[in-house]
C-alpha cells in the first residue's frame, strides 16, 4: 500500500495588483503607488522559496505592467510549478475613457495578450474583472470560454466580483467554476450571501482585500493613516475610511496573538474551510515572510473568531444593496 505523504496546497497566495503602479484612470490613481521592480522580482522569487504557488494579477494593473512583471519574475524561476490567475474586461478607449468588454470578440484578444505579457502557453484561472452586480448572466454564452478550455489557452473560469451580491447572481447562473470574493475579519458577508447557497460546492473562492486595504494594520491601531497622492486610498470616501479605522482598532485584540493584527487576520480567512486561496498583496521580502507565517500558524480558534464577531457585527448599511 502506498503509504507517502503529501503537503497540502498552500492556501496563502500573491495578490499583485500594487505591482500595477498608481494606475491613473481619468486623472485619479486607481492603484497602489509607485513600485520598484527589482524589488517586486525579489519578492516573487522569495514567495516561491516560502512555497508560495499561486498568483492573482490582471491585465488593467498598470495597464498589463503587473502580467509584465509577474512573468518576468516567473521567468526567471522557470519548472517551478504555480498557479497563475489573471482577470480581464477593463478596457480605455482611443481617448483614454475607462469601460467594460466582456464580449466574445475581445475576449481571445484579451487572452493572447495576457499570454504574451505572462510569458505563459496557458492561463490557469481566467476571471472577468468586475463585471456589474446586475450584469445578466442568463444572455451571457459561456462557450467562447469552453472554446479556450479545448484550445489549451485557459484551464478554468469564472468571475472576480464587485460585490458578494453579484457574486450570488455569478453561482446563481452556474457560470464557472472560481469566483474571487471580498472577504475578511472586517467584512464577512460570503458566510451568509454565498458560502449557504447550495450552488458553492462547485466554486473555488479565491478571498481578495484579506487586510481590509490594508487596514488591519497594527500602525493604524495608535495613529491615523496618511496615504499617499498617488494611491487609492488617499481618495476613499471619509465615512469608509474612518469606518475601517475603527473596525481595525475594535480588532485591536488580534495584535497580541502571534504575528500580530495582520497575520491574524490572514489566519481568520484561512479559518474558513469555503477559502480555496487568500491573496494579500505584497511588495517585498519581509511581508512574504510575514504572510507566510499564516498558513504556519494556522486557522485563529473558534473563540478568536467569536471575539471578531461579536467586536465587529456587520459592514455599515450603505455598503449593502438598497430593499
Amino acid at each position: 500500500m502506498n503509504t507517502t505523504q503529501y503537503a497540502p496546497e498552500p492556501r496563502i497566495g500573491f495578490g499583485t495588483w500594487q505591482f500595477g503602479g498608481p494606475n491613473v484612470v481619468n486623472g485619479r490613481p486607481t492603484g497602489w503607488g509607485a513600485v520598484d521592480e527589482q524589488e517586486t522580482v525579489r519578492a516573487i522569487h522569495s514567495a516561491l522559496d516560502h512555497g508560495i504557488r499561486f498568483f492573482d494579477t490582471a491585465d488593467s494593473y498598470g495597464q498589463g505592467q503587473s502580467e509584465i512583471l509577474l512573468g518576468k519574475a516567473l521567468r526567471g524561476r522557470t519548472g517551478e510549478e504555480v498557479t497563475v490567475c489573471t482577470k480581464f474586461g477593463n478596457v480605455l478607449n482611443a481617448g483614454g475613457v475607462p469601460g467594460q468588454d466582456f464580449g466574445p470578440d475581445y475576449l481571445p484578444k484579451a487572452v493572447e495578450n495576457s499570454l504574451r505579457r505572462l510569458q505563459r502557453d496557458t492561463l490557469d484561472i481566467l476571471l472577468l474583472h468586475s463585471p456589474p452586480d446586475a450584469f445578466d448572466w442568463s444572455a451571457y454564452d459561456p462557450e467562447p470560454f469552453e472554446r479556450l478550455i479545448r484550445e489549451g489557452k485557459i484551464k478554468s473560469y469564472g468571475v472576480s466580483s464587485k460585490s458578494v451580491y453579484g457574486a450570488r447572481q455569478v453561482m446563481e447562473a452556474g457560470f464557472g467554476s472560481a469566483l474571487e470574493i471580498l472577504y475578511n475579519a472586517l467584512d464577512r458577508r460570503a458566510e451568509d450571501v454565498l458560502w449557504s447557497q447550495p450552488q458553492a460546492a462547485r466554486y473555488r473562492f479565491i478571498a481578495r482585500v484579506p487586510l481590509a486595504s490594508g487596514f488591519l494594520n497594527p500602525n493604524y491601531l495608535t495613529q491615523d493613516p496618511v496615504f499617499p497622492e498617488d494611491q487609492y486610498r488617499h481618495y476613499l470616501p471619509d465615512r469608509d475610511r474612518q469606518w475601517l479605522l475603527a473596525g481595525a482598532r475594535k480588532l485591536a485584540f488580534l495584535d497580541a496573538l502571534p504575528g500580530g493584527i495582520t497575520t491574524s487576520a490572514l489566519r481568520f480567512c484561512l479559518s474558513s474551510p469555503q477559502v480555496s486561496v487568500v491573496i494579500p498583496g505584497m511588495r517585498n521580502e519581509a511581508q512574504v515572510r510575514a504572510n507566510r507565517r499564516a498558513e504556519t500558524l494556522g486557522p485563529l480558534s473558534p473563540v478568536q473568531i467569536a471575539a471578531i464577531r461579536e467586536a465587529v457585527p456587520d459592514v455599515p448599511e450603505h455598503w449593502k444593496p438598497k430593499a
